[in-house]
C-alpha cells in the first residue's frame, strides 16, 4: 500500500489528514456533481415560480408560471413558423420574470408582467410590444407570484387553506341563508293572516312609496279586517322559530363583518379559540336541525323538545364539526425543539380541526452525525401518523407544487392535519438556491415526501404513499452524468444521489470530506454509492464522491466513516418508510372484511333526529365486542378512547367499558380498525345523535 493510499485510508477511518496529498474543501463552494447543469435557474423552465390564483373557483388554486405561459401560447400562437416570434417573445418574458424575482421583486402576476414587458419593449420595440399586448389579454386570472424561497410554504399552504375554507363556508352559508328565507316566509305568511298583518301600516309597507298615493290603506284595512283563517303558528312555535332565526342570523362562523378569525400564530391560541366557540357551534347545529324540521313541518314538540334540550357542545361529533372552518397555524423555522414537538403532537390528538404547517430549515445539525441518532426532521410527521386520525403530509418546498392536490386535501380533511415542510432556505450558508437544497434533501432521502390520509381507506395500504419521491422503489435515485476526463475525452457515468451528496451542500460539514488531487485518483477509490450498496468488493476500499466548483471543474472527495454511517442510518429510515408503502404490494396476513365501505360524505346539516324517542332499546345480547385474538396492537382504538378500549396482558384490545364513550366512537373505531375486528353491536343510548346513519355504518361490522 503506497503512502498516498495509506493517507486516503487514514482520512476515511479517522476524518484526519496525516500527510500532504489530500486537500481541504473549505472555501471552494463545492456542490454535488449532479448540480453541474443548474448554475442559473433563471434560464431553466421548471415548477417555480408559481402563481397563487385568485378566485380559483373550480379551477386550480396554484399554477406554474411556465404553465400559464404555455396556455397563452396554445391559445394565441399559430403553429409552425408563423407563431415562432410570439413563442420566443413569451419565453423571454418568462425568463425576465424569473430574473426580477431573483433581484428581490415580488407582487401580482399582472404587475410583474408589466415590469418584465417594459424591459423587453425597451430592447425590442414595437413588435415586442404588440406581441405582449396580445398575450396579456389572454393571460387569465391574476395572482401572487411566489418563487421557491423561505416564504413559499406559508404562502402556498395559507392560500390552499383559504380556498378550502371558502368551499366549506359556501356550503354552510348557503344552507343557513336558505333556511333563514324559508323560516322568514313561514313567519311572514302567518303574520299576514293575522289582524295586525292586515292593518293599514302593514298594507302600506307592502305596496311601497311609489304607488302609495293610489290607495286608501285605512279603507283597505277595514275591508280585509277579518282574518282568512286561524293562525298556523302557535305562540310556542313562533317563539321557537324566532329564536332559531336569531341564532342563524347572529352566527359568526361564516360570512359577515364580525365573522370569527381562523388563522393563528400559536397552537395554544387556536385551541383556546376552538374551545371557546364550541357552545356557539352547538347552538348553530341545533338551530339548523330545528329549522329543517320546521320547514318540512316535521317538528313534534312532544318528541323533539326533550332531545334538543340536552343538545350542547358534548353532542357535537366529527360530522357536525366538519361543517365549520378549520384553524390554521403556520409555525416558521425555529419553532422549538423536542418539547415543542411533543406539545404539537398532543394538540393534534385533542380532536381540534387544526391545520398546522411546521417549517424546518436545518436538517443537518450535529445530532445527524451522532451514533444511534438520525435527527433529520422526519420524526414529527411519523409521530403524527401514529395518532391514526391525523392527515399528515411531509414535503420539501421544491415539491410543494407536485403535491398541491395533497395540500388541498389536507385543508379539506375534516379532522386535524399536519404539514411538515423543509424549506431549503437555511440562513443562506449554502450559497445555493433554496429550490436546489430542498430538491437535494428529497433526492437524498434526507427529507422524503410522504402522505398519510385517514380518509383514503381502512388500512395503511390505502392511506400511506411515497409516490411523490423520485425513483421511490430504490434506495438512492440514479442519474446520468457526463464530464470531460483528463484527456478531454467525454465520459458518462450513472451516479446515485446519496445522503453524502446532500451533505456537500452544507459548508459546516466540510471536515467530513478531503479533496483528492487528480494525479492521486486510483483504483482504491470507490463510489460511495457502491459502498453503501455493499458492492465495493474490497474491505480496503475508500469511498469517494464527485463534486463541482463554481467554474464547473470536477473534484473527487474522500468521505470519512462518520458520514458514511450517517448515510446508512438515512437509508435505514428510508427503508422503513418503503416497508410501510410496501403494504400496497404485500397481502396482509389477515384480510380486511370486504363489506367495509368508505365513509359516506359529510352532511351539510344536522344528522337525522330520532323519529320516536326511546324506541331503539336493544337486549344485552347486542353488546359490542372485539375479536381480541386477532388484534394487531395498532393503538388506534385505545388512542381514540382509552376508557372504552384497553389492552390485555398480551397487548391485544378488548372493550373495557362500553358505557365510557358514545356509540359513534364505537362505529368510528370499527371503521378505522385495520383488520375489522371491532363489532359495535347496538346503541346503549337511544337518544344519541345520528343513530340512523350510525346503524347503517355499523351494519358492515355485524
Amino acid at each position: 500500500m503506497t503512502d498516498v493510499t495509506q493517507e486516503q485510508r487514514f482520512f476515511h477511518l479517522t476524518g484526519k489528514r496525516s500527510g500532504t496529498s489530500l486537500g481541504s474543501i473549505d472555501g471552494l463552494a463545492l456542490r454535488p456533481a449532479l448540480f453541474a447543469g443548474f448554475h442559473d435557474l433563471s434560464r431553466l423552465r421548471y415548477d417555480y415560480p408559481v402563481v397563487l390564483v385568485e378566485r380559483a373557483g373550480d379551477g386550480p388554486f396554484v399554477q406554474t408560471l411556465s404553465g400559464r405561459i404555455d396556455a397563452v401560447l396554445e391559445e394565441i400562437a399559430p403553429a409552425g413558423i408563423a407563431g415562432e416570434r410570439m413563442r420566443r417573445t413569451l419565453l423571454r418574458l418568462e425568463r425576465e420574470v424569473r430574473v426580477l424575482l431573483g433581484e428581490g421583486a415580488s407582487g401580482q402576476l399582472w404587475t410583474l408582467w408589466r415590469e418584465a414587458a417594459d424591459r423587453l419593449v425597451a430592447l425590442g420595440g414595437a413588435a415586442i410590444e404588440e406581441d405582449l399586448g396580445r398575450a396579456r389579454a389572454a393571460l387569465g386570472a391574476d395572482g401572487e407570484v411566489v418563487d421557491c424561497d423561505s416564504a413559499l410554504p406559508a404562502l402556498l399552504v395559507a392560500h390552499a387553506w383559504r380556498a378550502a375554507q371558502e368551499q366549506r363556508a359556501l356550503g354552510l352559508r348557503r344552507t343557513i341563508d336558505t333556511l333563514i328565507v324559508k323560516l322568514s316566509d313561514l313567519v311572514r305568511a302567518d303574520h299576514l293572516r293575522s289582524e295586525l298583518g292586515r292593518g293599514a301600516d302593514t298594507l302600506r309597507s307592502g305596496v311601497g312609496a311609489s304607488h302609495a298615493a293610489l290607495f286608501d290603506f285605512d279603507v283597505m284595512a277595514k275591508l280585509l279586517a277579518k282574518p282568512s283563517g286561524q293562525s298556523a303558528l302557535s305562540a310556542q312555535r313562533r317563539a321557537r322559530i324566532t329564536g332559531v332565526l336569531a341564532v342563524l342570523r347572529g352566527q359568526r362562523f361564516v360570512g359577515g363583518a364580525a365573522a370569527y378569525g381562523y388563522e393563528f400564530a400559536e397552537i395554544d391560541a387556536a385551541v383556546a379559540a376552538f374551545r371557546e366557540r364550541l357552545a356557539a357551534m352547538a347552538e348553530v347545529v341545533k338551530a339548523i336541525g330545528i329549522a329543517e324540521l320546521e320547514v318540512a313541518g316535521h317538528y313534534t314538540e312532544s318528541m323533539h323538545d326533550d332531545y334538543l334540550r340536552g343538545y350542547d357542545e358534548r353532542s357535537l361529533g366529527a360530522a357536525e364539526l366538519a361543517l365549520f372552518p378549520g384553524y390554521l397555524v403556520c409555525l416558521g423555522a425555529g419553532h422549538g425543539g423536542g418539547s415543542a414537538r411533543a406539545g404539537l403532537v398532543e394538540a393534534l390528538s385533542q380532536g381540534v380541526p387544526l391545520k398546522i404547517l411546521v417549517e424546518t430549515d436545518d436538517i443537518l445539525d450535529e445530532s445527524t452525525f451522532s451514533e444511534g441518532s438520525f435527527s433529520l426532521g422526519t420524526q414529527l410527521a411519523r409521530s403524527a401518523m401514529g395518532l391514526g386520525d391525523v392527515f399528515v403530509l411531509q414535503a420539501t418546498s421544491s415539491s410543494l407544487y407536485q403535491v398541491r392536490e395533497r395540500v388541498l386535501a389536507a385543508m379539506l380533511y375534516p379532522g386535524p392535519a399536519l404539514l411538515s415542510v423543509f424549506t431549503g432556505a437555511g440562513d443562506g450558508r449554502t450559497g445555493l438556491p433554496p429550490y436546489l437544497v430542498a430538491a437535494a434533501a428529497m433526492q437524498a432521502r434526507a427529507f422524503p415526501a410522504f402522505s398519510y390520509d385517514p380518509a383514503a381507506g381502512v388500512d395503511w395500504a390505502q392511506r400511506f404513499t411515497l409516490e411523490e419521491n423520485p425513483q421511490s422503489a430504490v434506495t438512492w435515485p440514479v442519474h446520468g452524468f457526463s464530464y470531460a476526463d483528463g484527456e478531454l475525452q467525454r465520459a458518462t457515468e450513472r451516479l446515485p444521489f446519496t445522503f453524502v451528496d446532500f451533505v456537500i451542500c452544507d459548508p459546516r460539514h466540510a471536515a467530513h470530506f478531503a479533496r483528492v488531487p487528480h494525479e492521486h485518483w486510483n483504483g482504491g477509490l470507490v463510489s460511495v454509492g457502491d459502498l453503501l450498496a455493499g458492492s465495493d468488493g474490497a474491505g480496503e476500499a475508500v469511498p469517494c464522491v464527485y463534486a463541482v466548483d463554481a467554474d464547473r471543474r470536477l473534484h473527487k472527495l474522500i468521505v470519512d466513516e462518520k458520514l458514511v454511517r450517517a448515510a446508512r442510518r438515512c437509508a435505514d429510515t428510508w427503508h422503513r418508510l418503503q416497508e410501510l408503502e410496501g403494504l400496497k404490494r404485500t397481502p396482509e396476513p389477515i384480510a380486511v372484511a370486504a363489506t367495509v365501505a368508505p365513509a359516506p360524505p359529510l352532511p351539510l346539516s344536522l344528522p337525522s333526529l330520532p323519529a320516536v324517542a326511546g324506541s331503539d332499546s336493544e337486549p344485552a345480547s347486542d353488546d359490542p365486542y372485539i375479536e381480541t385474538a386477532r388484534c394487531t396492537s395498532c393503538n388506534e382504538c385505545t388512542l381514540a378512547n382509552n376508557r372504552m378500549f384497553a389492552y390485555d396482558q398480551n397487548k391485544q384490545a378488548y372493550i373495557k367499558d362500553s358505557s365510557a364513550g358514545t356509540y359513534r366512537q364505537l362505529v368510528e373505531a370499527a371503521e378505522s380498525c385495520q383488520v375489522a375486528i371491532i363489532h359495535p353491536g347496538k346503541p346503549r343510548d337511544p337518544n344519541e345523535s345520528g343513530l340512523d346513519e350510525l346503524l347503517k355504518r355499523a351494519a358492515a361490522f355485524a
